[in-house]
């Protein structure tokens, strides 16, 4: 479109300028490095949130478990647990952490002979996978049952009943 001011001409060029197509250049190689080297950090952040999730749930557990054990032997309440949906805890016996074997596959307990080993040398009586690797504890005042290992994942609920000297565990 030309306009006339006087006697010069004004000439609109149609198009880009040149910096603003080394703009758009420059805003995708900065988009693209966030994209690859931004993976990882999400990555973190997500596991973070997912283990934080994890040890809240044992916290949970652990007081509801503190709570029954002061209660009368017979006492029980029933826990949800609350877990990312990738990710399950198993409930073992130290003593005896050998696999057990469910027809619903998500309950069976079948764990590595090192992992075994380390369960009986440390005391643990839960066992979870999280984003960096395995882990157990131990949940005071808990007993599992000899054979009666299982393994749960998020929405689960469990009976947890006193019997006086510990608290039992059952689905």
């Amino acid at each position: 479109m030309d306009f006339m001011c006087g006697e010069s001409r004004i000439v609109r060029k149609k198009g880009m300028s040149v910096g603003m197509i080394f703009g758009i250049i420059f805003a995708i190689l900065v988009m693209s490095m966030i994209l690859v080297f931004g993976a990882d950090v999400t990555k973190i952040i997500f596991c973070t949130g997912n283990d934080a999730q994890i040890q809240k749930t044992i916290d949970n557990l652990q007081s509801v478990m503190d709570d029954l054990y002061m209660l009368p032997s017979g006492s029980g309440d029933w826990f949800t647990i609350k877990i990312p949906s990738d990710f399950r805890i198993c409930f073992v016996n130290s003593t005896d952490p050998g696999p057990v074997i469910y027809p619903q596959q998500e309950r069976s307990w079948k764990p590595d002979i090192v992992y075994q080993r380390i369960i009986q040398d440390e005391g643990y009586n839960i066992w979870f996978r999280h984003c960096s690797g395995e882990s157990g504890g131990e949940i005071e005042h808990l007993f599992i049952s000899p054979g009666k290992n299982f393994c749960a994942k998020t929405g689960t609920r469990i009976y947890l009943e006193s019997t006086g000297r510990w608290v039992t565990i059952s689905e």
